[in-house]
């Protein structure tokens, strides 16, 4: 399938699929509202699209890609964040580290680095376990300011730190 995903800047069009897509249970975190239209028109979301142009997922860049954390220095300096999302049909169907490492790819072929970071849910042990076997390793866990969620932060590109 690797050959079948593009990447291509995030298109008015993709973007106003986002939010019908419904993620169920604890994952409704992750539905977006109308407001994310015009947020992901910024340059740093990108689409994932099949051989048919169909939207399968997308992942952004910097500072979209965190969380508003109530930790102090939740975020330190020389990482990319890098967030990813996956259409709700196609979760649970062991193709995320297809897309995670294509995402990566690209990342590091556009933004010259190698030193990757993301926030995931807590009690998103699928996507963590992902990061995870792509060589991320947990750094700690945030809150979530409005929400009072926890998150972890995991980071590629770098020693665990002790």
């Amino acid at each position: 399938m690797r050959d079948n995903i593009t990447v291509t800047k995030m298109t008015a069009e993709y973007a106003q699929l986002v939010p019908t897509w419904i993620y169920e249970g604890i994952y409704s975190l992750y539905n977006h509202d109308e407001d994310f239209i015009g947020e992901c028109m910024d340059g740093n979301h990108f689409a994932f699209t099949g051989q048919d142009g169909e939207l399968l997922g997308y992942f952004c860049f910097g500072a979209e890609a965190r969380i508003p954390a109530i930790e102090a220095g939740a975020y330190d300096d020389g990482f990319l964040d890098i967030g990813l999302h996956i259409k709700p049909d196609l979760c649970g169907k062991k193709l995320g580290s297809l897309f995670l490492g294509t995402c990566l790819e690209y990342a590091a072929s556009e933004y010259c680095t190698t030193r990757f970071r993301a926030t995931i849910a807590d009690f998103n042990k699928r996507s963590q376990a992902l990061f995870i076997n792509l060589g991320f390793h947990k750094e700690k866990e945030v809150t979530h300011a409005a929400t009072n969620g926890k998150f972890v932060v995991v980071k590629r590109g770098e020693q665990p730190s002790l």
